[in-house]
């Protein structure tokens, strides 16, 4: 579907968007996930025509359109602000596009009232845009931006202007609405949160480079490098020395903290100091439960516990200094009976630490 091949792009001698390669399929829902000037609205724009790369090239289904302007990329883009135009109604603001294009009316009408009721827009097709809410604009900048049936939909921050409740209602009417339409859509976020919840594949960049592309899953659980583990979520860092390896299995020594195990098929660790990573809701108590799978064991002290309503954090100290996060989900079984201060055994599996397999570009 879009497939960007080598995409450089500098302002000014400063380097916005370096060596991206990328291919979105069609009917995905593509995240493209990074800090503010990562590069990731640059490469939107890039897209959708209003910047031109300095090398690479774009290619939508197969044809080149590096070079094409922006009214001829069949491309959609839905703004930050949704840019409504606030002397039409509902029903006028979807139909620029057609009636630019010279469409017949009756074919203009056709299309918007299948719109209108995908988009569950049908009782305000005669308001005006200061008559209606956030959310509700967006639908109409959506609808707007489908009417001409673009390839790709292109949205750059489209929940940022709204409050957390109504992001994430509109988050999901986003996710069924792309599925009734069946367009392929590109996000442009800073929002993990709303990165994760609307992809069926993302991208994480930083400083203008691709670090990692997978589903949602895929990066979050195997994380890469090691800022897509620090970016995506949280997650606690143990740094050790690798003491011996056995196939995949690799032996690391947090000193006093005690000794760890972790799967790995980088070469040339031995000997090595290294950054190991699991997350916070991978570790739990010891209950004395056997276990189905091979665990770490680590012993620690209980410093401080942080209640947040539907979960709760242990933050423990290990021998040595070194910090862990614990977080436990509240349910109808019992929290933990702890004390700051408690002495605590905590287990994690093997499989659920994680190397880098590749450094930070």
């Amino acid at each position: 579907m879009v497939k960007l091949d080598s995409i450089s792009k500098s302002f000014g001698g400063n380097t916005v968007v370096e060596n991206i390669s990328l291919e979105i399929e069609a009917g995905e829902r593509f995240t493209l996930l990074g800090r503010s000037g990562c590069g990731k609205t640059t490469l939107l724009r890039m897209i959708a025509g209003f910047e031109t790369p300095d090398s690479g090239t774009i290619a939508i289904e197969g044809q080149d359109v590096s070079s094409l302007p922006i009214e001829k990329r069949p491309v959609g883009l839905i703004f930050q602000n949704y840019a409504l135009f606030p002397h039409m109604s509902v029903y006028d603001n979807i139909a620029v596009g057609p009636r630019i294009r010279k469409y017949p009316e009756s074919e203009v009408a056709k299309n918007i009232d299948e719109l209108l009721e995908i988009t569950h827009l049908q009782s305000l097709r005669n308001m005006y845009p200061g008559q209606i809410s956030g959310g509700e604009a967006q639908r109409v900048a959506l609808a707007r931006a489908v009417i001409n049936r673009p390839k790709i939909l292109l949205l750059d921050e489209p929940l940022s202007a709204l409050d957390l409740s109504l992001r994430q209602h509109l988050r999901e009417e986003l996710v069924e609405m792309q599925k009734a339409l069946g367009i392929t859509f590109l996000f442009v976020t800073h929002d993990q949160e709303e990165a994760m919840g609307l992809a069926t594949r993302m991208g994480i960049m930083d400083k203008g480079c691709l670090q990692q592309v997978g589903t949602p899953v895929e990066l979050y659980e195997k994380p890469e490098t090691a800022f897509v583990a620090k970016f995506l979520g949280e997650v606690n860092q143990l740094i050790g020395k690798v003491e011996q390896r056995t196939g995949n299995q690799v032996t690391v020594s947090l000193g006093p903290g005690g000794n760890i195990q972790c799967i790995s098929e980088v070469s040339g660790l031995e000997n090595q100091n290294i950054t190991c990573y699991v997350r916070p809701e991978k570790l739990f108590f010891d209950t004395g439960r056997p276990q189905t799978e091979p665990v770490n064991i680590l012993q620690a002290t209980l410093r401080g516990i942080q209640f947040f309503g539907s979960h709760s954090r242990y933050q423990l100290e290990l021998s040595g200094g070194q910090m862990l996060t614990l977080a436990i989900q509240h349910r109808k079984t019992h929290s933990p009976k702890y004390s700051p201060g408690d002495s605590v055994r905590v287990l994690f599996a093997v499989s659920d630490v994680f190397l880098p397999k590749k450094k930070d570009q």
